[in-house]
């Protein structure tokens, strides 16, 4: 497996071209079914070509997933600087990869990489919480970010399992309602009746 050459022209086509043919046959097969013949054949790459980038097809899953994951992160940054507009950052991440998010957020998808983004996320929403809300406890926090995470993320599947047809804005200012409408308020209530 080749790790040098990533900035080359040739090598990020070549990759190009075959993680977009995977991605292509993975809408209709689970991925222990996908052989690198088949994939090879249908990008028209030589097969050789394809070992001297990944050892099989999960070690190239496994790339296409931790480069979704670095861009996730740094959308995630948004929401650590407090950026009005985090939302809109993070769903434009999703929708930039829809493809990818679509196959592998779904049901048949990778089990892994949904914690591997809620993992993500609650680091990222713990330090929020606790600068917000420096009384509360860890099993409250624990309590506070397993319910939003939960509950947001199973809308992002849901909406990236209907191929984004709710337009990426419409779909951040539906969660923002919910967020800041609905949960924040409740927060502060909890938090009330908590320190009362």
């Amino acid at each position: 497996m080749n790790t040098s050459g990533e900035n080359n022209r040739s090598v990020r086509n070549t990759k190009k071209k075959l993680s977009e043919g995977l991605l292509e046959i993975l809408k209709t097969k689970p991925l222990n079914q996908v052989s690198i013949k088949e994939l090879t054949e249908k990008v028209d790459v030589n097969r050789g070509t394809f070992y001297f980038h990944y050892q099989d097809v999960y070690s190239m899953v496994k790339e296409m997933e931790d480069k979704f994951l670095l861009d996730f992160a740094v959308a995630m940054d948004a929401l650590e600087h407090k950026s009005r507009d985090f939302l809109n950052i993070l769903l434009k991440c999703l929708s930039d990869n829809m493809d990818l998010c679509s196959i592998l957020l779904s049901a048949n998808g990778d089990y892994a990489f949904v914690e591997r983004m809620k993992d993500l996320v609650d680091e990222k929403c713990s330090r929020i919480w606790k600068d917000a809300i420096p009384s509360f406890d860890k099993d409250d926090m624990d309590m506070l970010n397993a319910f939003l995470i939960g509950g947001v993320m199973s809308a992002l599947q849901v909406w990236v399992n209907d191929g984004g047809r709710l337009a990426a804005d419409k779909m951040a200012i539906c969660l923002n309602f919910l967020i800041f409408e609905g949960i924040c308020p409740a927060i502060i209530k909890w938090q009330a009746a908590n320190n009362g």
